[in-house]
């Protein structure tokens, strides 16, 4: 697996020049384009090789088959999307300012990433890929599960938080950004994610906090 980020993925679709890119990094954006706009079962492997500029033999060079893109750029999302919540708490200091700048940064992700997100939300990937899948908000041991794990722990040993399960607390935080981006990304919900961050990022406080 690449460090293949949001940025070089989502950012590769407006690149008149392609040379600078590997045909993973095309292959992925192609797939991510063509998945979002067509779907996935209304997209072949031809037209992932017309729209990365890669032939179809550079294609499976890369990868087995269709299922084996789709769960790469599943896997790509996930981890572009943990890695920028991450990074915008590696400075905050609090379980309050954690889990609302937590809040803030996933409806903030979701709008200046619309293609990804709307990959990541609205897509259903158990219709198209097999075995397990990650969900992307899952507790998990990476940088982002293990700094909100040590963050929930401490603010209900200082009596901050409510006494619950980590994992209960952890979809109480996400579940409202997550529940307002995907109306969003629907069409049900007009307002922007950045317009209502900060009253989002405070109702999901006062929902965690004793």
């Amino acid at each position: 697996m690449t460090n293949t980020d949001s940025v070089s993925v989502s950012g590769l679709l407006n690149k008149p020049d392609l040379a600078n890119f590997s045909p993973r990094e095309r292959i992925l954006a192609a797939a991510l384009k063509l998945f979002v706009e067509q779907g996935y079962f209304n997209t072949n492997v031809p037209d992932l090789s017309r729209e990365s500029k890669c032939s179809v033999g550079s294609i499976y060079h890369n990868f087995k088959n269709k299922e084996e893109v789709a769960i790469a750029l599943y896997d790509e999302s996930i981890s572009a999307f943990r890695r920028a919540l991450f990074d915008s708490l590696k400075t905050q200091t609090g379980t309050e300012n954690i889990f609302k700048t937590l809040v803030k940064s996933f409806l903030k992700f979701s709008e200046v990433n619309l293609q990804l997100s709307k990959y990541i939300w609205l897509c259903r990937h158990n219709e198209f890929m097999t075995g397990i899948i990650k969900h992307p908000t899952m507790v998990g041991l990476d940088p982002l599960g293990r700094l909100l794990t040590k963050t929930i722990k401490q603010g209900i040993r200082d009596g901050i938080l409510k006494d619950a399960k980590a994992n209960i607390i952890w979809s109480s935080l996400f579940g409202l950004p997550l529940a307002y981006v995907r109306d969003w990304l629907d069409g049900y919900n007009t307002e922007p994610p950045s317009k209502v961050a900060s009253e989002l990022a405070e109702r999901a406080w006062k929902a965690l906090s004793s």
